[in-house]
């Protein structure tokens, strides 16, 4: 993921030159300067709008694109299975109308 950037309107519009699919981990960093993942998200059409609906939640954000919204939905389970962030309580939802699955576990195929 790149960054981090601070989350603020003039550092997102500086690191995300794009409109696309991505997905994003919001935190700060720690004494020692690693960031700490406190929530993560995704956008199936444009992350950074969907980080600017973020501002004022955390202070920094990390971010990569991808190339489909099946591909950020993804990425968004793994970063929830490998970091259980405190700021996420449920499992990331799949897109409306689509039958994606969790690349790590089965929540969906218990709830159809």
């Amino acid at each position: 993921m790149l960054g981090p950037y601070r989350l603020t309107f003039d550092g997102i519009n500086s690191a995300v030159a794009r409109r696309s699919a991505g997905v994003f981990a919001l935190g700060r960093n720690d004494p020692n300067g690693n960031f700490q993942v406190k929530h993560v998200g995704r956008s199936d059409t444009d992350i950074r709008s969907r980080l600017c609906e973020c501002i004022g939640s955390d202070t920094l954000f990390k971010f990569s694109f991808y190339a489909s919204a099946q591909s950020a939905f993804e990425k968004e389970c793994e970063l929830f299975h490998d970091f259980n962030p405190p700021g996420n309580r449920i499992h990331p939802g799949r897109t409306k109308g689509t039958k994606w699955d969790c690349p790590r576990c089965r929540i969906f195929q218990t709830i159809g």
